[in-house]
């Protein structure tokens, strides 16, 4: 388990690529689990609901087809499974890092024009999501770093705007 992790923080560091992670659908749907637990109880520090429960499950949904379909369209399907692994273990890993921080975070308001260091760090957490996340599709579709980066920006981009959509913060 302790060899899976370091895996695991070395794709974060870019040292490693999902090419170093078995192809197992077991760990798969066992990382898939733990990520979709991480999420809810975060989502549970926010107030979680029937919708936070539903759109937690869809965007969880979304991002495997959002692996699979990147890898499909550039003829590398037979990479998924170890590419959705290392984007789940590392997903799993900014969850770990990011519950400790969620309690504290307050979304800034016309009112309070200042940005918490809870608001900061998960910034850079979202950031560094975003770019391991570019990291693994390039290294899976051995394709440029940047391409795949427009890529998961994109995305990220709908997936925020989604889930804008379905749950809108109130106006403060």
């Amino acid at each position: 388990m302790l060899a899976l992790l370091s895996v695991f923080v070395d794709i974060m560091l870019h040292r490693r690529g999902p090419d170093s992670l078995p192809s197992s659908g077991f760990l798969l749907w066992l990382l898939f689990g733990c990520v979709l637990a991480s999420s809810l109880a975060i989502r549970a520090f926010e107030g979680l609901t029937a919708l936070g429960t539903f759109v937690t499950l869809l965007i969880a949904g979304f991002e495997l087809w959002f692996v699979w379909a990147v890898l499909r369209a550039f003829g590398r399907e037979p990479r998924f499974w170890q590419a959705m692994i290392a984007v789940l273990g590392t997903d799993l890993i900014f969850n770990v890092i990011r519950a400790p921080i969620v309690p504290f975070f307050e979304p800034p308001t016309s009112a309070q024009q200042e940005l918490s260091l809870a608001w900061f760090a998960l910034a850079l957490l979202e950031l560094w999501s975003i770019d391991v996340l570019a990291f693994v599709l390039s290294r899976a579709l051995e394709r440029p770093y940047l391409l795949c980066l427009a890529i998961v920006i994109a995305y990220v981009f709908l997936m925020a705007s989604l889930e804008l959509t379905l749950m809108p913060r109130p106006v403060a």
